[in-house]
């Protein structure tokens, strides 16, 4: 019942909310080791974190504007080898309407790239605390008395994709049973850029997503030289209901 009436409150929060959200967006981003040879490369922890919010004025617009799609670019001191870890043995499809552990024996242990667990999520600091994790915030209703603003924290699990460089973020709401399961997409970076990861993003059933943190560590997934110390990156988010935004971060790395 209390599943049902979240569901209902949260549905109508997206109709109210629908046409005026503005989206304000921010990026973290680091690897660990950061101090690295110049030109042999060393397997990496690499730590991506972006935050949404919703910058209106208007009572009750609390909850970030509906994501697509976004883009975040890499520094070319980064390099991805999809190869270095087995493939999910099922695809997209496969993992539709799964919970982590069904995912998790769909697409084999091995094939994991990021690093997992429940996700804990600071209600203060409106971050994940989690190595790995997401939260979805949907806005309280002017229009239903006493609602309220809920945040709904999301268990997200990276597998190496079925295909050649893609990913698949496996994405499950610990309170309500729904599974968002976000492609990206491995590519040639541009300019300053290395590598860029192409993420579509499903509709959600109510609310924006504040933030959406990921911990990649597999092996040799992820290595990195530092043959410039400077670190660029940036992630390009479009909506269906706001602006597109752009976050960007100067990262760093020490050479040996």
């Amino acid at each position: 019942m209390r599943k049902t009436l979240i569901l209902a409150i949260a549905a109508l929060s997206c109709l109210v909310i629908a046409n005026v959200a503005q989206a304000n967006q921010s990026l973290t981003a680091s690897i660990k080791p950061a101090k690295l040879d110049k030109k042999k490369k060393k397997p990496v922890t690499l730590v991506v974190d972006i935050r949404t919010e919703d910058k209106s004025s208007e009572a009750g617009q609390n909850q970030p504007p509906d994501a697509d799609r976004t883009v975040v670019d890499f520094p070319k001191n980064l390099s991805f080898d999809t190869k270095a870890v087995p493939n999910c043995e099922g695809s997209e499809a496969d993992l539709q309407n799964t919970d982590t552990e069904t995912a998790t024996e769909i697409c084999g242990k091995k094939s994991i790239v990021t690093v997992g667990g429940p996700v804990q999520v600071d209600n203060s600091s409106r971050t994940v605390t989690s190595p790995t994790g997401a939260f979805v915030t949907v806005a309280s209703n002017p229009n239903i008395p006493g609602s309220q603003q809920t945040l709904v924290p999301v268990q997200v699990t990276g597998f190496n994709g079925t295909a050649k460089n893609i990913l698949y973020l496996h994405s499950r709401p610990t309170s309500l049973p729904v599974t968002n399961v976000l492609v990206g997409k491995l590519k040639k970076g541009k300019g300053k850029f290395g590598n860029s990861l192409d993420v579509t993003i499903p509709q959600l059933l109510a609310g924006g997503i504040s933030d959406f943190k990921t911990t990649v560590k597999a092996g040799k997934y992820v290595q990195a030289v530092c043959k410039t110390t400077k670190m660029p990156y940036a992630a390009t988010t479009k909506y269906s209901d706001s602006p597109t935004t752009t976050a960007k971060f100067d990262g760093v790395c020490k050479q040996k």
